[in-house]
């Protein structure tokens, strides 16, 4: 037990993987077969610390090393504990008279012995199983904390890449799957491959939370698979009463692509009831509720949250000329003519922008 790897590279066994490096560098310098004329014991030397290296620097070796090591260290403890004892004689060696020799039978192989065999064989199986899990699990959350420092760096690639392993090593691992596939939906947007890993994400959790079938529902509105995309926010709002981005986008999709405008009203109203909610969105669903109003023939419903939009945002000439239809169509000519004026100045306004800005790029 005096000798090895962590004594042939002059480390300790707590040595980080940087300082195993540096000492394999030195040592490797200073035992190069080159440097020595071709000096067999330098020879030697260096190929134990070639060696020792190989292991150490692997990590999953390194982890299979320490734990033999640690094993033989117990047994060699045991072993110096031992109380050895000379024997005893009771009486004197018997003469030759007395003595007599005879065969000594054979033990015949019983049930008893196959049943320790199949036993040994079985705990050796088991062991391995045990210790393959074990650096299962102590390289797949290596990988996964990496991941997520990549992740902090907008190191979309390298965190990927990093998931995907910790994915192979712990196939059940619900977090790793749900983080790959923010990066595929946000960054690659690639919404099949996100949909798949949410999919893996919701199964291998409990109690999925509400964000899981909100990103799947986003996912398939990406997808144009409206339908779909409804379910998944139906089943975020099922898990969490009070998730007020599911009741946005739900109230979006079911006014812009499924035209069930009564449900969409609903979502929007139960959206605007939540605390600490967006600015921006609840400027956004005041302007679809109203305009769901609108749609149903109701101008006068639509106008109060037209105007509770128009003061909570910057003007701008949609929502202008969607007041001035709804005063239209309650015969208010004059206001409508009024914020028609106002939607066309804006659009002229932004007309003129949009010319100014290509003739300077010319």
């Amino acid at each position: 037990m005096n000798q090895n790897y962590y004594t042939v590279l002059e480390v300790n066994p707590s040595a980080t993987a940087i300082e195993i490096k540096a000492a394999y560098k030195r040592l490797a310098r200073q035992y190069h077969p080159d440097k020595h004329q071709g000096n067999s014991l330098f020879e030697e030397k260096f190929k134990e610390v070639n060696q020792a290296y190989q292991v150490l620097s692997d990590e999953k070796k390194r982890a299979l090393y320490d734990w033999q090591l640690q094993y033989l260290l117990t047994q060699l403890r045991a072993m110096q504990q031992t109380q050895y004892q000379t024997q005893v004689r009771t009486r004197e060696p018997a003469t030759y008279a007395e003595r007599h020799y005879r065969n000594i039978p054979r033990r015949q192989f019983q049930r008893k012995d196959l049943k320790i065999v199949i036993g040994i064989f079985v705990g050796i199986i088991i062991a391995s199983l045990l210790v393959k899990l074990l650096m299962d699990h102590i390289t797949g959350m290596s990988n996964y904390r990496a991941a997520v420092q990549y992740i902090k760096a907008e190191q979309w690639s390298r965190a990927h890449s990093l998931l995907t392993k910790t994915i192979y090593f712990k196939p059940n691992f619900a977090d790793a799957y749900s983080r790959r596939a923010q990066i595929e939906m946000n960054i690659y947007e690639n919404y099949p491959a996100a949909i798949s890993d949410l999919n893996e994400a919701i199964q291998k959790t409990k109690q999925p939370a509400a964000e899981l079938f909100y990103d799947k529902g986003r996912c398939y509105e990406k997808l144009r698979r409206d339908t779909l995309a409804e379910t998944q926010m139906t089943r975020a709002i099922q898990v969490n009463q009070v998730y007020a981005p599911a009741y946005f986008e739900r109230g979006m999709i079911r006014a812009t692509f499924l035209n069930t405008y009564p449900q969409a009203i609903q979502d929007f109203s139960s959206f605007l009831k939540l605390p600490r909610t967006d600015v921006n969105k609840r400027s956004e669903a005041l302007l679809y509720r109203g305009y769901c109003y609108y749609l149903l023939g109701k101008p006068d419903k639509a106008l109060p949250d037209y105007q509770l939009a128009l003061t909570n945002k910057a003007q701008n000439g949609r929502l202008l000329y969607l007041i001035g239809k709804a005063y239209y169509d309650l015969d208010r000519k004059a206001e409508a003519c009024e914020f028609f004026t106002e939607a066309y100045k804006k659009a002229m306004l932004r007309l003129l922008t949009t010319y100014i800005s290509i003739v300077k790029l010319r």
